[in-house]
């Protein structure tokens, strides 16, 4: 590398990196014959000492346009020596399995070093844990005292803590694994890469329910190599899957009779989803251990299983997170709130923020064998899907989630097929006439005023809709009052008045089963007009008409039905 003319940023000594050198080793060694100390050298240059330089990080991308303004070198003449043509295309911004996998150890090959004294940049990266070059196993702690390595070690050659030097150190040589060739391998390795990564969180605790999110970059060589070892198994081999798969149905056999496989094979599906098509991997051990202690194991899992682990007298293997259950009962958010609530299910960390929150299976299985399961639906019974929704949306104060705690806890006739598979609420029905004799709309005249937010139910419409209405003549003129303007609750009296003496005809159609389209139709040919009408945007029209119109409509009756095919009949009032 040859430096340009000197100018005032230039500093007093300048050095040209070496080949593939890490960008802190290198701003150590200009420390070092600048006569200056490492963060007096970084805070000239603008940044703290604690900056960690991620290579494809901004950070690491702001360090080289200082460094080219103290050296008098371009950027890119920085960037083709520190960087190898091998690491280009492994250190990417915001790319899963590339800037992330910078270890925040200190790894080294004591071959390479002994060749020349300085910190490679492929040893940053997590999956580099042998040396191609000599084959040797890479360290990250002293091999006489055992502690963690220190930048220094790779330029003096001496362990900051007992100095001792590398030369006295055993060498342990052994063949580059076939993951790590794959791994680097340029740019066609980066989704093989990622898939590894996706795969060694199922490796990891293989027998659990969920995947654990761990810290890759704390990992040390020894648990990396055995963590991904096991992942390029389950990765390549259909054997090392299938016997996951039979490990998971031996633990979990009496929830299976009762639940189906679907949660306790969570670990099994996410594995087949990222495996590969080829199977030229050894089986291995399925349950090999990765980590030393549990303790270890606890400082490199994160996330939900990290509040697994800290959940006293729980099994880990025997948790499930609030989303797997969700996904499994094919059910909302807050709906699923209001079943915990009830105490159907018992969150065992009721502290741990949402994403977080952890059941345990075997209690799940208890209340899901409550359901009724047959392998044909008996009449009477129709698809909660087509059926309880719509009834939530016409029904006023009804809500999903309360019609879920009545059935789980067998307050009305539901029967679960057992044959088909799918979520538990696509396979779900209830009792209709039941239904409708549990949930009535007189519960709300119980109370004397209700919110606004009780109407789209009430009236069967929108809320735009429901908000035009209350704007008409003849609505204000039932209320007594402009309840928009006098921002006022609804006085139950007035719906009554409104449902016992006028056809809501969208209520009306819904709870007769019948085509309001129809219903329309009838009622204009009977020269019969709304009381109120409104359509707003985005809206299905909503009318109200005079009680009298609810004849015209039993006169029709049978002919309103949404698949009526019969022959029509006249009324006198049409000629």
């Amino acid at each position: 590398m040859e430096f340009g003319v000197r100018d005032e940023h230039s500093l007093a000594v300048r050095r040209p990196p070496m080949l593939g050198e890490s960008l802190k080793s290198f701003l150590l060694r200009l420390a070092n014959v600048n006569a200056c100390k490492y963060k007096t050298l970084v805070k000239h240059l603008g940044f703290g000492p604690s900056t960690w330089f991620t290579p494809g990080s901004a950070s690491e991308s702001m360090m080289y346009t200082a460094l080219s303004k103290v050296l008098n070198v371009s950027e890119q003449a920085l960037l083709e020596i520190l960087r190898t043509p091998s690491m280009k295309d492994l250190w990417i911004p915001s790319v899963i399995g590339t800037s992330e996998m910078k270890v925040r150890t200190v790894r080294a090959c004591l071959s390479c070093l002994s060749e020349a004294p300085y910190h490679r940049q492929a040893w940053q990266h997590a999956m580099y844990c042998v040396c191609t070059k000599h084959n040797e196993q890479m360290i990250d702690c002293c091999p006489h005292c055992g502690n963690g390595l220190e930048l220094d070690f790779c330029l003096n050659g001496r362990c900051h803590d007992c100095g001792s030097h590398m030369s006295d150190g055993p060498v342990q040589v052994m063949t580059v694994p076939v993951w790590q060739k794959e791994v680097f391998q340029g740019a066609q390795s980066r989704e093989l890469l990622q898939s590894l990564l996706g795969m060694s969180m199922v490796a990891v605790r293989p027998l659990d329910l969920f995947t654990s999110d761990i810290r890759v970059r704390d990992m040390r060589v020894v648990e990396v190599m055995a963590l991904m070892q096991k992942a390029w198994n389950l990765l390549n081999s259909y054997t090392a899957r299938q016997t996951l798969k039979e490990a998971l149905n031996r633990r979990w056999h009496e929830v299976n009779q009762v639940m189906g496989e679907e949660l306790p094979l969570t670990l099994y599906r996410e594995a087949t989803a990222l495996a590969l098509a080829n199977d030229n991997a050894s089986d291995g051990e399925l349950d090999a251990p990765v980590f030393e202690s549990d303790s270890r194991e606890f400082d490199i899992i994160k996330s939900t299983k990290r509040f697994a682990f800290l959940c006293e007298g729980a099994s880990t293997r025997g948790l499930v997170k609030a989303t797997q259950l969700m996904n499994f009962l094919g059910i909302k958010p807050k709906d699923f709130e209001q079943l915990r609530q009830a105490g159907v299910f018992i969150q065992i960390n009721p502290k741990a923020a949402k994403k977080d929150a952890l059941y345990c299976l075997e209690a799940v299985a208890r209340q899901f064998s409550k359901l009724i399961r047959v392998d044909n639906v008996e009449e009477g019974y129709v698809a909660y899907d087509e059926f309880v929704p719509v009834a939530c949306k016409f029904i006023s104060g009804l809500h999903e989630g309360r019609v879920l705690v009545d059935i789980f806890n067998c307050d009305f006739p539901t029967q679960l097929l057992s044959n088909q598979k799918g979520t538990v609420i696509g396979r779900l029905y209830v009792h209709k006439e039941a239904f409708c004799e549990k949930y009535t709309e007189c519960d709300i005249y119980e109370y004397q005023t209700v919110p606004v937010t009780f109407l789209p139910g009430f009236f069967g419409t929108q809320m735009p809709n429901v908000r035009a209405a209350l704007k008409s003549v003849f609505v204000q003129k039932v209320m007594g009052f402009d309840v928009l303007r006098a921002k006022e609750d609804i006085p139950t009296s007035a719906l009554k008045e409104l449902h016992d003496n006028y056809l809501i005809l969208n209520k009306w159609a819904y709870s007769h089963s019948k085509s309001k389209t129809k219903c329309l139709c009838a009622l204009k040919r009977a020269k019969v007009d709304p009381l109120v009408r409104v359509n707003e945007e985005h809206c299905n029209s909503f009318e109200i008409y005079p009680k009298s119109a609810e004849q015209v409509l039993l006169d029709r009756y049978d002919e309103l039905a949404q698949n009526y095919k019969g022959r029509k009949r006249r009324l006198k009032s049409e000629f």
